[in-house]
């Protein structure tokens, strides 16, 4: 499909007086930030950026991509690894500008949320009330891409994954139809959005289930030295054995870290209790007998601020590349290893890669898997951990070997550690 200039001027023209937010194109005020992404990797040329205000705008906004024939993306907190919400020539839906708010009802603990809301204005606006739902372990990220393609958090443990805790959606489709998607109303396309992805349409609100919350948490961060490896492991096994509901882990092995010398990779256990240090310690034992080197504990960490702490480390702006591996069993000493020497062999070619890495998240799966498989789109319900292999850089000429080097890292991993 082709159009004129003056045709596609025409309708540009129409649609900038038509909608109540702002469309521009490159050079305007506005287009670096509407294209601006998480990782300088997935930002895309677009030929406009919408900042929509209202679900009518959205639709407007979708018409005029059809017409023109221009790819379509959605940004909500921009942080898709895989460049997903960017576009090159096409026609991107920002929705952070303007659709980016969070209201609680108390009575019916519920949390309302813009489609461009991101996790930090949730747990603020839920613990005016005292209530908080599974959030996004880095607040500075987007609801929308967590939300509908799953969610683990902190909160897991207790009250299951994101999408478990959506009850409404507000959804604009491809025709430009603005519908509601619950469990009576569109529910094959409510279905689909839990856990699908966000190709179903264009959602511009999240309607989700808000729980009490204590006001604060216990969160320790253990640093140990690599040659506790096989320690730490069994650590983990042993606390994998009967996790409870309020507990949460999040470890790993990375190179650079506040205070440490860059280079020389540290283990890196995140143990979190939703309840007193005490008690928090204790549950934590075989992690304290594993022999840490030095403990940054946090006794009464507000829980406003419990997903703030990882902010500072995924930071926008640079260069990322991020393979996940979802579900996997606890890795042997042998597959860490294996990808330790495989990062080494890219570094020395490569030093400013250094900051490379793997972590996992690995929630107790009680709640989890008492959703029926079939409940959801999400098919990756299981009792294992959730793991991420990265490298942040600056360097975009690195971007081939980047990419090349962390599937490689993901491959030693799935071939050396069974699915859960």
């Amino acid at each position: 499909m082709s159009f004129s200039i003056q045709e596609t001027s025409a309708s540009f023209t129409k649609l900038k007086e038509t909608l109540s937010g702002d469309i521009v194109r490159p050079g305007d005020e506005g287009y670096e930030y509407g294209i601006a992404r998480w990782s300088d990797s997935s930002v895309k040329q677009a030929a406009y950026v919408v900042f929509p205000k209202t679900n009518e705008d959205v639709a407007e906004a979708i018409k005029f991509a059809r017409e023109q024939g221009l790819e379509l993306a959605v940004c909500g907190g921009g942080h898709s690894f895989s460049g997903s919400s960017s576009t090159e020539g096409g026609l991107s839906i920002h929705l952070g500008k303007y659709i980016n708010y969070a209201r609680c009802d108390p009575e019916k603990r519920l949390l309302y949320v813009g489609g461009g809301a991101t996790w930090e204005v949730v747990d603020r606006v839920g613990m005016e009330h005292g209530l908080a739902t599974v959030a996004g372990s880095v607040n500075l990220t987007g609801v929308g891409g967590l939300a509908l393609g799953g969610g683990y958090g902190w909160l897991t443990g207790r009250h299951g994954m994101t999408v478990d805790n959506i009850v409404q959606l507000t959804v604009v489709l491809a025709t430009g139809e603005i519908v509601t998607a619950n469990e009576k109303e569109h529910p094959d396309l409510f279905w689909g959005c839990r856990g699908g992805g966000g190709n179903f349409g264009v959602v511009t609100e999240f309607v989700l289930k808000a729980h009490p919350q204590r006001p604060t948490v216990f969160v320790t961060y253990l640093l140990y030295t690599i040659d506790k490896l096989e320690s730490v492991l069994n650590a983990i096994g042993e606390w994998e054995k009967n996790p409870g509901p309020d507990e949460g882990l999040h470890w790993g092995c990375i190179r650079v870290l506040p205070g440490m010398q860059p280079g020389t990779p540290t283990l890196l256990v995140i143990f979190f209790y939703n309840g007193e240090a005490a008690e928090g310690r204790k549950a934590a034992r075989m992690f304290y007998d594993a022999g840490p080197m030095v403990e940054k504990a946090m006794e009464e960490l507000p829980y406003v601020k419990l997903n703030s702490l990882q902010n500072e480390s995924d930071a926008q702006g640079g260069r990322k590349y991020v393979k996940g591996l979802p579900n996997r069993s606890r890795p042997p000493v042998e597959a860490i290893q294996a990808v330790l020497q495989a990062q080494e062999e890219v570094i020395k070619s490569h030093p400013s890669l250094i900051h490379s890495g793997i972590l996992f998240e690995a929630s107790p799966k009680q709640a989890v898997v008492a959703v029926p498989l079939e409940a959801t789109a999400y098919a990756g319900r299981g009792t294992g951990a959730q793991g991420i292999l990265f490298s942040f850089y600056k360097d975009p000429a690195l971007d081939d070997v980047v990419r090349d080097g962390v599937r490689q890292w993901a491959n030693i991993m799935t071939e050396k550690t069974p699915a859960a």
